[in-house]
């Protein structure tokens, strides 16, 4: 089976498996992709809009991931998100291109989340994805809506908050070669993060189709190794609750940027090799 027949298992795989690599960034990639619970970060929308909903000041990053060394061909994915306050809340917005031999991906968002209350706040994306490998391809337009809760101080020291995201809310038409291929589910994600000192842990539940998938990850940062964030992640799918994937990474802060590395290993395409995941953010005063 040549590279590219191979790609297309990985990657487009089953109608609608399409899109799951993008160019989010890596701290959630280490965290095992659990972010519909995470706030305050350029990477928001690409989880939950509603995260953002209270930014202060404007923030932007690029990210760019080396994917399946195994197939023996370059496969690269680069994504580019900026999210800032506009009008009572936070304007968000993020590109990926997933690019190789014979082979193109692209997705589009643009999200918006505000605050309605001091513990809640609602946030919608809209998501436009396409890929095309000669004579094949598709195009799919997609709506998020997405909230999030601020329980608060549960402990002296521990913080909680909620998430909540419906996925495909319009039940996006999956088209092949431009020949109607049925309508997708809507999903349904239910998260929750846990934040104690400099500590946080994260997990989302996503159901979709009947499965249940689980997304789990730990963070924390160490004081003697100048502030620098330690994660470790994975994702399992029920019944069986086999293993998808595990994630680890690191995350380092200079003045105004940020630096994070996460690297992905596959456990049911291990033959394909991990991957690595770069990213660079800046925030503006």
């Amino acid at each position: 089976m040549s590279w590219l027949a191979i790609l297309l298992v990985v990657v487009a795989g089953p109608v609608g498996a399409a899109f799951e690599v993008t160019g989010v960034g890596a701290r959630s990639t280490a965290l095992g992709g659990a972010f519909a619970a995470g706030v305050n970060s350029d990477e928001v929308v690409w989880h939950n809009p509603a995260g953002n909903a209270r930014l202060q000041r404007w923030q932007g990053g690029t990210t760019h991931a080396v994917l399946h060394p195994g197939l023996g061909q370059l496969l690269s994915v680069h994504g580019l998100a900026v999210a800032g306050p506009f009008r009572y809340g936070a304007l968000q917005a993020g590109v990926s291109l997933l690019s190789a031999e014979g082979w193109r991906e692209d997705v589009a968002a643009l999200g918006y989340g505000r605050a309605l209350h001091p513990r809640v706040a609602l946030g919608g994306v809209l998501r436009t994805s396409a890929w095309q490998a000669g004579d094949l391809s598709r195009r799919v337009w997609s709506l998020d809506v997405g909230g999030t809760y601020e329980m608060g101080y549960v402990h002296p020291r521990v913080a909680v908050r909620l998430g909540l995201l419906l996925k495909d809310l319009n039940r996006v038409n999956l088209a092949a070669g431009g020949q109607a291929a049925g309508k997708r589910s809507r999903g349904l994600v239910a998260a929750a993060s846990l934040t104690f000192g400099a500590r946080q842990i994260l997990m989302d539940v996503e159901r979709r189709d009947g499965q249940t998938e689980v997304r789990g990850g730990y963070e924390t940062g160490v004081i003697s190794l100048a502030d620098a964030r330690f994660r470790v992640g994975g994702s399992a799918f029920g019944p069986d609750w086999s293993g998808e994937q595990v994630n680890v990474g690191i995350g380092q802060d200079w003045k105004q940027w940020h630096f994070d590395y996460a690297y992905t290993y596959p456990l049911q395409l291990s033959a394909l090799g991990g991957m690595h995941r770069f990213s660079l953010k800046h925030n503006w005063r």
